[in-house]
């Protein structure tokens, strides 16, 4: 018999554009068309992952920082096309490094005009064992991906 699913509360953070409302509405729905909800609301979504097990999260975009709201963990966002997010990076981490984070860096289908990619955010956070995903909300490129690790992150 397979225990209750686990919930996990997980806030999603981020600059101003940097693809917080687009990465859950493709997470959530698995389409951009489909998202009728507004930032800052509740969603939830569970995710049954290759073993079977089940994680039940529950997101909320946060657009102001730092948030006293309990949480399990953080996905942070960045726009690989605007150079002012890499920038933004240490302030964010120092304001959301109580709880575990996962950074996606989103608009990976246009990798090929990113202003930075992985290697440049790896020499802002030096090593500290946050995972950075590479993640498309228009193709949806590599969000199962986000997801399992995400729940690894929460079930760890």
């Amino acid at each position: 018999m397979q225990a209750s699913p686990t919930i996990s509360k997980v806030l999603v953070v981020g600059p101003k554009g940097s693809g917080k409302t687009s990465l859950l509405c493709r997470m959530i729905y698995d389409s951009l068309e489909e998202c009728h909800t507004m930032p800052g609301q509740f969603m939830k979504f569970s995710f049954t992952r290759g073993d079977g097990d089940t994680i039940s999260f529950l997101f909320k975009e946060v657009n102001n920082l730092p948030t006293s709201e309990k949480k399990s963990a953080y996905i942070l966002t960045l726009n690989s096309n605007n150079k002012a997010d890499l920038e933004s990076l240490p302030n964010i981490l120092s304001m959301v490094s109580d709880k575990k984070v996962i950074i996606a860096l989103c608009m990976a289908d246009l990798h090929y005009s990113a202003a930075f990619w992985i290697d440049d955010i790896k020499g802002v956070i030096r090593n500290n064992g946050i995972k950075i995903v590479p993640v498309s909300s228009k193709t949806g490129e590599n969000i199962k991906q986000l997801m399992m690790d995400l729940s690894d992150m929460v079930l760890s």
